[in-house]
């Protein structure tokens, strides 16, 4: 079976784009191919900053034939009384090229209409390829665009060739002014001389097959490791290689590694080193300028201590002298870091506290000075709730003032990705308390999805508080994410909330803590008054459902990466309030979920429900709200009520407890007693004392099982979800 290749030569693409655009790259021809119906047996993508690269291996030599039934003129319109055909009929079949005796008639919506099979041959796949290449390379996400010469057509950054095979056919089209052949060009600083010795030119070769072995065979000896992968190990390789012969190892952290991956398509690794009097700094500044601005790789000694050392990744330099160069410019990157540095050190961390009110927070939010004092008194509200030791929650109310005041530092305006690290540091040398300056740095953890949590139990008040006003003071403000834009990173503060609560599994009342945020934010909303008729920060209510749902979507993916099923964690998302208690509710129902007797209770819900809520949305009559013992006529009434007394004060204690499998087993006992009931029992009994006392009481029950979960949700087999109580 053929298979086929494309390769996009361009201009650099920036390196953070390039594993989303390869991954998008093969998405899109998967998606395309299966549209044309062109089967295949695997698409690989591989590619460098230059070029983007598209296999597909098992291709057919064509499409597969297609049968469509095409529905024609009504039967009576066809033909006429004798079942001859008019010239409906015919005009039909001919459009679709086929005879009129084939038609044939199908009774559709209670009426007679013709119908045409109609077979549509599969095109070559060379055919296809020919229009289905420039369609998916204009498909592709494009996070940044741009236009060139006088062309309509954008891309990511220009396009200098196309190269497009169907094995050792060339499959030709034309996009952005470039017309598609066999011609790669290699590494730009793998040349040929030219006569007069001045220069030369960039090697290309022809590609003869589309084969991914060959293919990247000839783009090495082009100078050019095209597959990201291969050249992600031989640069981690080559980084350890370079450290050991220093006597060190490589600091490679994932990222990094990833954007030096797509920086180069021939890496050459060499190993540098800078002045030892540098080490006097923190040792967190001197990684994150290698890191951040000159994508070092910085060198360790087993202990896990920087040394003067760095590994650098060039793009097939074959001169060792450039590491003096790059050894000079990170001389003068680590010369600013220390003025900075001593800079900061004259004016103690407290004292920086004022210029924290020329920080402005968000509009309508106030200053970064005004978020401090929240979080201090919050942070101790989180505390005494959660029972956190006095002197822990003494050092969080101080952690949490400081904790933002390295904002205002020279070091953390030149490398952001310092704050808090900074804090720390400033605060030991501010003569601060080493667990309030652990905290401060602490604050800001988990910093993303797979990252460490606070260690202390400061640390992680002063994290929740800070997550916590970020979200209450966006939502009340009007500024939540809509679709994929989160300038704020509200989603990232609402994982992490979820991340420590559950891993540290904390008694946290979202809701209580929704209200006690808010309040702190009164003076604020009072200073700017939202005098331009805005009043939306007042209302609680709405703000509060809103970031209860908020932090519920980013809840539910977590319970079902845990194996818990989805229609269970909707169950126990139902009137969501605390972080934990979901979680632990899930694990339990979902242990339970094969229980026979639980479709029992499940049923009971569901039916409860139903005949509680009144018909259209409106009750004919006010909802009494206690069952009268003295109404309760019928003995299966009163005995579902004397039972009903006492599974709702156990339920209750092992609600209190959080012994979620426990309450559901007592709700169990009910099924039959309910049963029994809706057999014997008229609810809506023509007597509104009686009915009204009924409803009372099935509503007291549906309250009952509404305090557990949502048991309506789950899915029992062979109950339709929504209608499970019927028989």
């Amino acid at each position: 079976m053929p298979n086929a290749l494309l390769e996009i030569g361009c201009e650099e693409i920036p390196a953070r784009f390039m594993p989303e655009f390869l991954a998008d790259l093969k998405q899109k021809a998967e998606e395309k191919l299966k549209r044309e119906r062109l089967s295949f047996s695997a698409v690989t993508t591989v590619g460098t900053c230059r070029r983007l690269t598209l296999f597909i291996e098992g291709l057919p030599a064509k499409q597969t034939d297609q049968t469509d039934e095409v529905r024609g003129p009504a039967a009576e319109i066809a033909f006429d009384k004798e079942g001859k055909p008019t010239r409906a009929a015919l005009g039909f079949a001919g459009s679709q090229k086929i005879n009129v005796a084939s038609l044939t008639v199908r009774t559709t919506n209670n009426r007679n209409y013709v119908y045409a099979r109609v077979v549509r041959k599969g095109k070559p796949a060379a055919d296809v390829l020919k229009t289905l290449f420039p369609e998916i390379i204009g498909s592709l996400y494009q996070p940044l665009a741009m236009r060139w010469s006088d062309l309509d057509f954008k891309f990511i950054r220009p396009i200098h060739s196309l190269v497009a095979l169907l094995d050792n056919k060339v499959i030709k089209f034309e996009l952005a002014g470039i017309k598609s052949d066999n011609k790669t060009f290699g590494h730009r600083y793998s040349v040929k001389p030219s006569p007069s010795g001045r220069g030369g030119q960039v090697k290309s070769q022809r590609v003869r097959v589309a084969d991914l072995k060959a293919y990247k065979t000839q783009l090495a000896r082009l100078g050019v490791a095209v597959d990201q992968a291969e050249r992600k190990a031989a640069i981690k390789k080559a980084a350890g290689a370079a450290a050991q012969q220093a006597g060190a190892q490589a600091l490679v952290t994932d990222d990094l590694l990833s954007e030096v991956t797509f920086l180069v398509e021939n890496p050459k690794v060499y190993a540098g080193r800078f002045k030892a009097e540098f080490i006097g700094l923190p040792q967190e500044v001197l990684i994150t300028s290698m890191q951040k601005n000159q994508k070092y790789f910085p060198l360790v000694d087993g202990q896990g201590k920087l040394l003067p050392r760095f590994a650098v990744v060039t793009d097939n330099c074959p001169n060792p002298k450039v590491i003096a160069g790059n050894e000079k410019v990170l001389s003068a990157r680590l010369s600013d870091a220390r003025f900075f540095f001593e800079e900061d050190k004259k004016v103690p961390l407290k004292l920086r506290l004022p210029d924290l009110e020329k920080v402005a927070f968000l509009e309508k939010l106030g200053t970064i000075y005004n978020k401090t004092e929240r979080l201090a008194r919050l942070a101790v509200w989180l505390g005494e709730r959660s029972g956190t030791p006095e002197q822990e929650i003494k050092t969080a109310r101080r952690a949490a003032e400081l904790c933002k005041a390295d904002l205002t530092t020279k070091m953390v305006f030149e490398f952001p990705e310092l704050q808090g690290t900074m804090g720390r540091e400033y605060a030991l040398l501010s003569g601060e308390e080493p667990k309030a300056a652990a905290a401060i740095y602490e604050h800001y953890l988990p910093r993303f999805a797979d990252d460490k949590l606070p260690a202390s139990a400061a640390g992680t008040l002063v994290a929740l508080a800070d997550r916590l006003d970020s979200l209450v003071g966006a939502f009340s403000a009007g500024y939540m994410p809509t679709g994929s834009e989160d300038p704020y990173g509200l989603r990232r503060a609402a994982h992490g909330i979820i991340r420590i609560v559950l891993e540290k599994k904390l008694d946290f009342d979202l809701a209580a803590a929704v209200d006690r945020a808010h309040k702190l934010y009164e003076p604020t909303f009072l200073g700017y008054l939202f005098n331009k008729g805005e009043t939306g920060y007042q209302d609680l209510p709405r703000i509060k459902q809103e970031l209860l749902a908020f932090v519920a979507n980013r809840l539910r993916p977590l319970l079902l990466e845990r194996g818990t099923r989805y229609d269970v964690a909707d169950a126990a998302l139902a009137g969501f309030t605390d972080i934990l208690d979901v979680a632990e509710k899930a694990s339990a129902l979902n242990s339970l979920a094969k229980e026979p007797w639980l479709a029992g209770v499940v049923a009971s819900a569901d039916r409860l429900s139903r005949i509680v809520a009144p018909a259209g949305g409106q009750a004919a009559e006010p909802p009494r709200e206690q069952v009268l013992e003295h109404d309760l006529t019928d003995q299966e009434e009163k005995s579902l009520h004397e039972l009903y007394l006492k599974i709702n004060w156990t339920v209750a204690e092992l609600v209190k407890k959080e012994q979620w499998a426990g309450a559901a087993r007592e709700l169990a006992k009910l099924t039959e007693p309910i049963e029994r009931f809706f057999d014997k029992v008229l609810v809506m009994h023509e007597e509104p004392r009686l009915r009204a006392n009924r409803l009372a009481l099935l509503k007291s029950l549906e309250k009952l099982y509404l305090s557990v979960a949502d048991f309506r949700k789950i899915v029992i087999e062979g109950l339709p979800a929504g209608r499970q109580g019927e028989k």
